[in-house]
């Protein structure tokens, strides 16, 4: 009787998690967070960077129709399909602020579109990749060849 009094108290503590076990639990998945959440908000970043290309490319061929149909390039970014909010130009998630600017050779025959990250959005922390631009010519800054932005 002794012995089945001695398993049954055993199985009791044997039970469950101990302090120990709880606090290296805990440590593990917080020092997997530290090293995963980074990597997983640069991935994030480069993926909403995608906002900021469709939209210089939406707002480059809206240039290139209305010179067809004008003669000249615009500055105004209302005939360029963007989205519009108390006259700024947005991307489509509006994550990235968009402006048109006479090229070297000025409006009449060149421009340059600029997307811009919002600031206090999680793209005005994405390093060297925070103002994007094309040109007329096709030229794009932060160069494609030398950067992660494209």
């Amino acid at each position: 009787m002794i012995l089945t009094d001695r398993k049954h108290s055993n199985a009791r503590r044997s039970t469950g998690f101990t302090l120990v076990e709880l606090v290296v639990a805990v440590a593990i998945v917080a020092m997997l967070s530290m090293i995963a959440m980074p990597s997983f908000m640069d991935s994030v970043r480069k993926s909403k960077r995608t906002d900021a290309q469709t939209a210089l490319t939406k707002a480059t061929n809206n240039l290139e129709r209305f010179f067809g149909a004008n003669g000249t390039y615009t500055t105004d970014t209302s005939e360029l399909s963007l989205l519009i909010d108390d006259d700024v130009a947005y991307s489509d998630d509006r994550g990235y602020v968009m402006t048109v600017a006479a090229g070297g050779t000025g409006i009449g025959s060149s421009y340059v579109v600029t997307a811009t990250a919002v600031a206090g959005t999680m793209q005005a922390d994405d390093t060297g990749c925070t103002v994007l631009t094309v040109s007329s010519l096709g030229q794009r800054t932060p160069d494609p060849t030398t950067s992660h932005c494209w």
